[in-house]
Protein backbone atom coordinates (compact mmCIF):
# COMPACT_ATOMS: atom_id res chain seq x y z
CA UNK A 1 0.00 0.00 0.00
CA UNK A 2 1.26 3.44 -1.02
CA UNK A 3 1.61 6.00 1.55
CA UNK A 4 -0.14 9.20 2.28
CA UNK A 5 0.05 11.44 -0.48
CA UNK A 6 -0.45 14.42 1.75
CA UNK A 7 2.48 14.99 3.80
CA UNK A 8 2.95 17.74 6.00
CA UNK A 9 5.25 20.06 3.72
CA UNK A 10 3.23 19.63 0.66
CA UNK A 11 -0.47 20.63 2.60
CA UNK A 12 1.73 23.75 4.01
CA UNK A 13 3.07 24.63 0.41
CA UNK A 14 -0.83 24.31 -1.17
CA UNK A 15 -1.91 26.46 1.53
CA UNK A 16 1.16 28.94 0.62
CA UNK A 17 -0.15 28.90 -2.64
CA UNK A 18 -4.10 29.23 -1.82
CA UNK A 19 -3.20 32.00 0.22
CA UNK A 20 -1.53 34.01 -2.50
CA UNK A 21 -4.79 33.69 -4.24
CA UNK A 22 -3.92 30.71 -6.53
CA UNK A 23 -6.61 28.73 -7.92
CA UNK A 24 -6.51 24.96 -7.00
CA UNK A 25 -6.03 24.74 -10.75
CA UNK A 26 -2.99 26.44 -10.64
CA UNK A 27 -2.00 24.65 -7.13
CA UNK A 28 -2.84 21.11 -8.73
CA UNK A 29 -0.54 22.08 -11.30
CA UNK A 30 2.14 22.18 -8.91
CA UNK A 31 1.93 19.67 -7.11
CA UNK A 32 1.27 17.08 -9.33
CA UNK A 33 -2.69 16.74 -8.76
CA UNK A 34 -6.34 17.33 -9.96
CA UNK A 35 -7.75 20.21 -8.79
CA UNK A 36 -10.60 18.45 -6.91
CA UNK A 37 -7.89 17.15 -4.73
CA UNK A 38 -7.18 20.58 -3.85
CA UNK A 39 -10.57 21.59 -3.37
CA UNK A 40 -11.30 18.66 -1.23
CA UNK A 41 -8.26 19.19 0.67
CA UNK A 42 -9.40 23.15 1.03
CA UNK A 43 -12.91 21.93 2.19
CA UNK A 44 -11.01 19.60 5.09
CA UNK A 45 -8.80 21.92 6.49
CA UNK A 46 -10.37 26.14 6.62
CA UNK A 47 -7.95 26.95 9.39
CA UNK A 48 -5.50 26.68 6.27
CA UNK A 49 -7.63 27.28 3.90
CA UNK A 50 -9.81 30.33 4.66
CA UNK A 51 -12.92 30.22 2.24
CA UNK A 52 -12.57 32.90 -0.35
CA UNK A 53 -15.49 35.49 -1.47
CA UNK A 54 -16.67 34.88 -4.66
CA UNK A 55 -15.39 37.84 -7.05
CA UNK A 56 -18.44 37.92 -9.16
CA UNK A 57 -21.37 38.30 -6.96
CA UNK A 58 -24.56 36.65 -8.21
CA UNK A 59 -27.38 39.73 -8.93
CA UNK A 60 -30.40 39.77 -6.93
CA UNK A 61 -33.12 38.08 -8.31
CA UNK A 62 -36.18 39.93 -9.95
CA UNK A 63 -38.98 39.79 -8.10
CA UNK A 64 -42.40 40.67 -9.86
CA UNK A 65 -45.56 41.22 -7.89
CA UNK A 66 -48.16 38.04 -8.83
CA UNK A 67 -51.26 40.17 -10.07
CA UNK A 68 -53.92 37.39 -8.88
CA UNK A 69 -57.32 38.27 -10.99
CA UNK A 70 -60.47 35.95 -9.25
CA UNK A 71 -62.29 34.41 -11.74
CA UNK A 72 -66.27 36.09 -11.29
CA UNK A 73 -67.37 33.37 -9.84
CA UNK A 74 -64.59 32.07 -7.41
CA UNK A 75 -63.37 34.19 -4.10
CA UNK A 76 -60.00 34.50 -2.85
CA UNK A 77 -59.93 33.68 0.91
CA UNK A 78 -57.01 33.32 3.59
CA UNK A 79 -57.33 30.30 5.37
CA UNK A 80 -56.52 29.77 9.21
CA UNK A 81 -52.54 28.72 8.67
CA UNK A 82 -52.34 32.15 6.18
CA UNK A 83 -52.05 30.47 3.06
CA UNK A 84 -54.40 32.62 0.25
CA UNK A 85 -56.88 29.80 -1.74
CA UNK A 86 -59.39 30.31 -4.72
CA UNK A 87 -62.57 28.93 -3.59
CA UNK A 88 -65.72 29.02 -5.55
CA UNK A 89 -68.19 32.22 -4.81
CA UNK A 90 -70.75 31.61 -2.07
CA UNK A 91 -74.34 33.86 -3.42
CA UNK A 92 -75.47 34.21 0.35
CA UNK A 93 -71.96 34.69 1.34
CA UNK A 94 -70.28 36.44 -1.05
CA UNK A 95 -73.37 37.57 -2.93
CA UNK A 96 -73.98 37.43 -6.53
CA UNK A 97 -71.12 37.43 -8.77
CA UNK A 98 -72.63 40.61 -11.13
CA UNK A 99 -71.82 42.75 -7.53
CA UNK A 100 -68.55 41.31 -7.13
CA UNK A 101 -66.37 43.61 -9.92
Amino acid sequence: MAGNFWTEDKIARAAALWQQGQSARAIGDVLGVKDHSIVNLARRDRGRFPARQSSHPLPAPIVEPVVRRAHPDRVIRTTISGAEVTMPRVPFIDGPAALAT
